[in-house]
């Protein structure tokens, strides 16, 4: 998918300190490498500002790469140039209120932008996300809320995609599924609690 923008990409190392005492595991860490070009598709891996929407799991796409004039790849940059839609913060750029500048961060011992390509993410990341569409893969068997979590992520089903399409017997299996009974229990609780609300005589002021 990168190389399918037939832009430069730039490879981008993070910084280590020849020796440190910290003890961090390297799974919690930033990566140690990172591609970038522009118009990439990244998702940013860390809370930089969550009431202004820069939280971990934000999709943005990458707009500049700015060096230091004494610097070059791979160095880090400045700052990476990033368009999230759901930005909410003052802008940086008038002209472009959606772009925000994501300098390197520090993590553990590594010091690296915290972007991650993001053409991709698994259901798990995708969690509290809202994406304008989506192909999605559920995989072969159904896990408990997986399943809900993937297909929930867009608005409307026109923009769902489901790749590889699964099939009517496994359609059939669900409806006797155990979550699938809990649930539909709980709706209609829901929908009894919600009617009986609503046909309550209203209270009377004293």
């Amino acid at each position: 998918m990168l190389k399918q923008l037939h832009l430069p990409i730039t490879r981008c190392l993070a910084q280590v300190p020849k020796q440190t005492n910290i003890a961090y595991d390297n799974n919690e860490q930033f990566p140690s490498e990172l591609l970038l070009s522009l118009n990439e598709q990244v998702m940013l891996i860390a809370n930089l500002w969550i009431q202004a929407g820069l939280v971990n799991g934000s999709l943005g796409q990458i707009r500049s790469i700015v060096y230091d004039t004494d610097s070059k790849p791979p160095d880090l940059q400045k700052y990476v140039l990033v368009e999230f839609k759901n930005y909410y913060g003052p802008h940086w750029d008038n002209a472009n209120p959606k772009f925000v500048p994501i300098p390197p961060i520090t993590r553990g011992s590594r010091t690296q932008v915290p972007l991650a390509m993001a053409w991709a993410l698994t259901i798990h990341k995708s969690q509290g996300l809202t994406l304008d569409k989506a192909t999605v893969d559920i995989g072969k068997v159904e896990k408990q809320g997986l399943t809900f979590t993937a297909v929930s992520r867009v608005k409307s089903l026109h923009d769902l995609r489901i790749d590889p399409p699964f099939t009517f017997e496994r359609y059939s299996k669900l409806q006797s599924n155990a979550y699938t009974t809990i649930r539909k229990k709980e709706e209609n609780r829901l929908a009894a609690l919600s009617n009986q609300i609503s046909t309550s005589p209203p209270h009377q002021q004293l």
